[in-house]
This record gives structure tokens, sequence and C-alpha cells, in this order.
């Protein structure tokens, strides 16, 4: 018993708990928001540790920032697993898995897509642009 209560302060998402949120959004909610502030704070990082700013490559920044990038997203994993095993009846626990599976799948599917549909967008928007231009100094 003592080793579980030696343990439990060094968990954030516990050590905040809110009965508004519930348990596992206790933690999902403040890892969102840090995954968010990294992302927002690592291409100036990526950009000085890549030397771009005149200094020179730096291996170490990059791959540690990414560790604790990946560390973020693994524990966020994680409380979504517990959520869902919470959010399902007993019957149908044994699907969680296969829903965490399709459901990333189906998320890595339309961002990529979105993403693709975008690019070509701006591609078309600039041809047209450039027919027009032509179409002016033709005229």
């Amino acid at each position: 018993s003592s080793g579980i209560n030696a343990e439990w302060p060094l968990r954030p998402g516990d050590c905040f708990y809110s009965k508004r949120l519930g348990r596992r959004k206790t933690w999902l909610v403040p890892l969102q928001f840090a995954i968010g502030v990294v992302m927002l704070y690592i291409p100036s990082v990526v950009e000085e540790a890549l030397g771009n700013k005149g200094g020179e490559l730096n291996i170490a920044v990059l791959a540690g920032w990414f560790c604790f990038l990946t560390f973020l997203a693994a524990t966020q994993d994680i409380a979504v697993d517990g959520w869902a095993l919470t959010m399902l009846s007993k019957r149908n626990v044994g699907w969680a898995s296969t829903c965490n599976s399709v459901g990333q799948t189906i998320g890595f599917f339309f961002g990529r897509e979105v993403e693709y549909v975008c690019a070509n967008v701006r591609e078309r928007e600039r041809e047209r642009e450039r027919e027009r231009e032509k179409e002016s100094w033709n005229k």
C-alpha cells in the first residue's frame, strides 16, 4: 500500500483530478494542451537545432523534443484506451482496440486526403492564374 501511495504524486493527471471532467479527461485535456503547446514551440527549436539561425546542427535537442512529444502522445493514447474501456459495455470491451485502430486509420486517411486535396486546389488556382495572365498578355 505504501508503494502505491509513494508513486501517486508522480502522476500529474491524478494530482489535478476534476470531478467535472472525470478520471480520463483529467488526463486528456492537459495532455492535449501540452501537445498543442509543444507543436507550436517546436518549429522555432527545429530551426535553431538545424543550424538555420547561424548555429550548428544539434541532434540531441531535436531528439529530446521529439521524444518528449512522443511521450505525451503515448500517454494520451493510454488515457484514450482507458476512456474507451469505461465507455464501452462489458460485452463490447473486446472491441476497444479494434475501435482505436480503425479510428486512427480513418483519421490518418482523411488527414492525408484533406492535405492532398488542399495542395491540389492551391496548385490548380496557380495554374488558372497563370493562364489568365497569359490571356491578358495576348490581348
